[in-house]
């Protein structure tokens, strides 16, 4: 059954259908954040790269204004973009691998992340260490504004491949993605 208002001339119809065809639709096209997310952490393959390859993958995931809150020494410390930027620079000159245990989202604008980092050379030990990071971050216009990192562990396994100790998140703060 056709609804059209029987009072209303066929100028009037027309002009009701072109304005909806000029109405903007809003179109949300291009890769989700986690398809985002889930494509730069791929991009740390365990191969030594220069970070300008994949900087246009960065730029996409973290907002202008991303910075990253953690604890460090008992206080809270905030990591700005460029700051994180330098870190992954780092990373990826030394072919560091990662891979993603879980990415949830938790609220209207939150996500519970975590991810596993492998072969990162540790300031406190002269050795390479895997580190398993734990993260809620806020998203905003389709990226990454705010990070809370809500743990970090050394892992390492003994011969049995069991966990033998860890360290907290105080002691590894600045290893996130």
């Amino acid at each position: 059954m056709n609804y059209t208002d029987i009072n209303a001339s066929p100028t009037t119809q027309k002009d009701r259908a072109k304005t909806m065809k000029e109405q903007p639709t809003n179109y949300t096209g291009g890769p989700s954040l986690e398809q985002r997310f889930r494509q730069y952490l791929s991009a740390f393959d365990g191969k030594k790269k220069d970070f300008s390859k994949v900087e246009h993958l960065f730029d996409a995931l973290f907002h202008k204004d991303f910075f990253e809150t953690t604890n460090n020494s008992q206080q809270q410390q905030t990591v700005s973009r460029e700051q994180t930027k330098a870190m992954h620079v780092m990373y990826f000159a030394m072919g560091t691998r990662a891979t993603l245990i879980h990415y949830r989202r938790i609220g209207l604008h939150t996500i519970d992340i975590s991810y596993h980092l492998f072969n990162i050379s540790y300031h406190l030990f002269n050795d390479q260490v895997d580190i398993v990071i734990r993260q809620l971050s806020s998203r905003m216009q389709n990226s990454i504004v705010r990070t809370q990192q809500v743990s970090c562990r050394k892992v390492a396994l003994d011969n049995d491949g069991k966990q033998s100790f860890t360290i907290n998140e105080t002691e590894c703060s600045a290893f996130s993605i």
